[in-house]
């Protein structure tokens, strides 16, 4: 059969609806326009043509560049392009190029276009793979050309474009959260491929599928390579039943989209910024319905307290409604009794009001006497007060006599001792001269000699005083930094802690990735070649043996190093303590700031005292020559001294005997005055309160005499109100048996209302039981399901604005500033029909035919 070879058919699609090239908006580029004048406007366009092979490798790469220019005016313009075999399309002069960039200066009225073409060595935004399957089994593209059987074609794309950014968003609870994440530039493509007529059965879960006029299959694939509208790889592809196989070319077009702004994506992300709104909105609705559920729990507990008090009430009334109906009835005996009592009353009444006629006569009188009798009490009362204001006179002089002769006599005694010791030291004091007059001489050169030491200490002290203001100085340093090592110590060990704690996780990473890594090993039967398949397992095998020493290393070294760093560390926290801690390091240091004051007072001190020192020496000195001097006139005075204290001695025992007498007669006198004393005092202290008694008792009598005609006059009304009295008691029995009658009634309906209170506070707990319940069951979760809805829909509309943000980076090499950008890239499979091996036949076979012809064109020139 006759191979075919189709002409593919390009379809530049998005998920819904078609786009020419990707467009964005004006921007800065590397490249700037150096002047534009007039209204002019710059369009340009960067379209890459990649030639891949069946399988997706990548063989060659062109960049077609357009710049076109319309308006009125006049520019200058740098454009950067690739000049790798760069070649203009518009004519046969090659484009000026300084510095990697085009320049341009042209006028414009309408419409100019600059085009040219070069070689493109970037990479693509897209990885593509094509698989390929005959009967089930992984073929070679080539192995399908001529092959009968079931072909299965898969197609895989991904965005290679991602970078990991932060992306800030806020929780549904109005937090800012802010995390990394993989960031893509938004791609959407297509790819289109017409199979020809010898494949029938076509099927494709992902394709458009429409005949091309020619009796074959138009293919056409959509994709969205960016989250969270698509995904940043998609597979996809075709199964067909083929007679004399082929692999038809397959074009594929990819652009860079603004997902905010492209009206096919647009509407997306607003439901993704839109779900982020509903559940902040849900959160906080729920939040606010929580918040009254518990505040209906609340009131509601509260209202069950107030049944339960209700209740207990109405049990109460029930029984004093009881009681009220019986005493009602009581009282109704009892109006009948009263109306009696009212008449006594009336009666007692008259007799109450004679009788207070007579008290206010007798008032009058005992006030007249009270003022005679008190005048009297105060003339007893001022004699009593001066006899006993002698008396203690006489008290205090008898006590100073017995005081005194106490004294004198204790005085006396000591004399008689002191007198004897006089005399025996008179005695010694004679044989102590003698020794003082060979001592006086060694004590005058010693003194001599303590002087000198007293000046030599005196210099010592001076100097010790001027150093030591720097030993304060430099311990309070000492207890400075040691303050500031406090400080700094904590977040030392807290850093440690978090590196130990961030190299434990990198270990657990560690054996993660060597999972990973030895899951690789599954995938080394896909590769043909032994050799490069046994290079492959080896690899693999020392990445895992490097990743398994380094999480060792991690475990065994690093991670304990660090504890016993930390540990370390909290010892050194430990031991320097707080700065009053007496037994750590800075209580120690504060105590030597402390002691070190002390020390330098104390030198200042015993600097003023050593010269004191100095000059009492000198003294001594000067002193002890002198007493050298004078020991024989003092030796003589000592023995004149013993004869007058023998004498003074036997005169002091004369006295003692008198002052003894003496103490026990001011003994005797003292306790007579104190008797006297205190029974004046009692006498005087009874006048006053018997004068101070009359006083009030005329006072009293003063006020009875108006209240008593007030009395009288009270008695009178007293006697017309129990005659009303009277009057309303016989209407008081009528009405009493009124109230027993209503009261009756009124205790059956307390008992009703506590019958119908009981069955409330029986139900009344399961209000607040059903609030709590429901909010934790309910609006708690609802609150988390908002939360979880805010912070899902957030993150995905924030990974769509970052990724909107990278939507004009993807131009390979930039365009003038102001210019508006478009980019596209072109990518074709190429097809395997077994035409390229022809073609290598046919030149061979003609290569052999000239070969053939020069050698008989030579064997002919030969002949000749």
């Amino acid at each position: 059969m006759r191979r075919q070879r189709k002409a593919a058919v390009v379809t530049l699609a998005a998920v819904s609806g078609c786009l020419v090239l990707a467009t964005q908006a004006p921007m800065v580029a590397s490249a700037a326009a150096t002047g534009v004048k007039g209204d002019v406007s710059i369009t340009n366009t960067e379209t890459v043509d990649a030639k891949l092979s069946a399988t997706g490798r990548v063989s060659s790469q062109r960049i077609y560049d357009q710049l076109v220019v319309t308006g009125d005016g006049t520019v200058d313009i740098e454009n950067p392009v690739s000049t790798d075999s760069l070649r203009n399309l518009n004519g046969f002069g090659g484009p000026s190029v300084r510095d990697g960039k085009q320049r341009i200066s042209t006028s414009v009225k309408g419409e100019k276009a600059y085009r040219s073409v070069a070689d493109y060595d970037g990479d693509l935004p897209v990885d593509v793979r094509a698989e390929y399957r005959l009967d089930g089994e992984k073929v070679k593209p080539g192995d399908v050309v001529g092959k009968d059987g079931t072909l299965e074609v898969i197609y895989s794309v991904r965005n290679m474009t991602g970078e990991q950014q932060e992306v800030t968003y806020t929780d549904g609870e109005g937090n800012e959260q802010t995390r990394m994440m993989a960031v893509v530039v938004p791609l959407v493509g297509s790819m289109s491929t017409v199979l020809p007529s010898n494949f029938t059965d076509v099927q494709s879960e992902q394709a458009n599928a429409a005949g091309d006029g020619k009796g074959g299959t138009l293919l056409s694939f959509t994709m969205t390579l960016f989250p969270p509208i698509g995904s940043d790889r998609t597979t996809f592809g075709y199964t067909a039943e083929i007679t004399d196989g082929i692999i038809p070319e397959a074009n594929m077009s990819v652009l860079p989209v603004n997902p905010l702004e492209s009206p096919s994506f647009s509407g997306g992300a607003a439901s993704y910024k839109g779900g982020a709104e509903s559940g902040v909105d849900l959160t906080e609705g729920a939040a606010k319905i929580d918040q009254n559920l518990l505040k209906i729990r609340d009131g509601a507990e509260e209202l069950v307290a107030g049944i339960l008090q209700l209740d207990d009430g109405a049990g109460q009334l029930r029984s004093g409604t009881g009681e009220l109906s019986a005493g009602a009835n009581k009282l109704s005996g009892g109006a009948g009794e009263l109306n009696s009592g009212a008449q006594q009353l009336n009666a007692g009444a008259g007799r109450a009001n004679s009788g207070a006629q007579q008290l206010s006569d007798g008032a009058q009188k005992a006030n007249s006497g009270a003022v005679r009798l008190r005048d009297g009490s105060a003339q007893v009362s001022e004699g009593n007060s001066a006899l006993f204001d002698g008396l203690r006179q006489l008290a205090a002089g008898t006590a100073q006599l017995k005081t005194g002769s106490g004294d004198l006599d204790s005085g006396a005694t000591r004399l008689v001792t002191g007198a004897g010791e006089l005399d025996d030291g008179a005695q010694q004091l004679s044989a102590g001269l003698v020794q003082l007059a060979g001592g006086s001489a060694q004590v005058a050169s010693g003194a001599t000699n303590l002087a000198k030491g007293a000046g030599t200490l005196d210099e010592g002290l001076k100097n010790a005083a001027e150093n030591a203001p720097l030993l304060v100085q430099g311990a309070g340093q000492l207890s400075g930094g040691l303050d500031q090592l406090a400080g700094s110590l904590p977040q030392a060990q807290a850093g440690v802690s978090g590196v130990a704690g961030g190299l434990g996780q990198l270990n657990t990473s560690l054996g993660q990735i060597r999972a990973g890594v030895l899951g690789l090993k599954g995938y080394a039967p896909l590769i043909q070649d032994a050799t490069a398949r046994t290079q492959f397992e080896g690899a693999v095998d020392q990445l895992a043996v490097g990743l398994e020493q380094g999480s060792g290393g991690l475990t065994t070294t690093m991670i304990p190093t660090l504890q016993q760093v930390s540990g370390g560390l909290q010892a050194a926290v430990s031991g320097l303590g707080a700065a009053g801690e007496e037994d750590t390091l800075r209580g120690g240091a504060a105590q030597l700031v402390a002691g070190l004051q002390a020390l330098e007072t104390g030198l200042d001190q015993a600097s003023a005292g050593s010269g004191a020192l100095y000059e009492g020496a000198q003294k001594l000195a000067e002193g002890a020559t002198q007493v050298n001097t004078g020991v024989p006139t003092l030796r003589d005075g000592a023995g004149r001294l013993a004869g007058g204290t023998a004498d003074l001695r036997e005169n002091s025992k004369v006295l003692k005997d008198g002052t003894s007498r003496l103490s026990a007669g001011a003994v005797q006198v003292d306790g007579g005055t104190r008797t006297a004393t205190g029974a004046a005092g009692q006498l005087a202290d009874g006048s006053s309160q018997v004068a101070t008694g009359l006083v009030e008792l005329q006072s009293g009598l003063g006020r009875l005499a108006p209240g008593a005609a007030e009395l009288a006059n009270g008695t009178v009304q007293l006697f017309a109100g129990t005659v009303r009295l009277a009057a309303g008691t016989g209407e008081l029995a009528p009405g009493a048996v009124k109230l027993a009658e209503g009261a009756g009634k009124l205790n059956e309906g307390a008992g009703k209302l506590a019958d119908g209170l009981d069955q409330a506070a029986q139900k009344a707990p399961a209000l607040p039981e059903g609030a709590q319940q429901l909010s934790e069951q309910g609006t708690s979760q609802l609150i988390n399901v908002g939360n979880a809805t805010a912070m899902d829909y957030g993150e995905k509309y924030a990974l769509i604005e970052a990724g909107a943000e990278r939507a004009a980076q993807l131009q390979p090499y930039g365009s003038p500033e102001g210019a508006t950008s478009r980019t596209a890239y072109k990518l074709t499979l190429s097809a395997e029909d077994g035409e390229d091996r022809a073609n290598v036949l046919r030149a061979g076979a003609a290569a052999v035919v000239a070969l053939l012809g020069l050698g008989g064109l030579a064997l002919r020139r030969r002949l000749r």
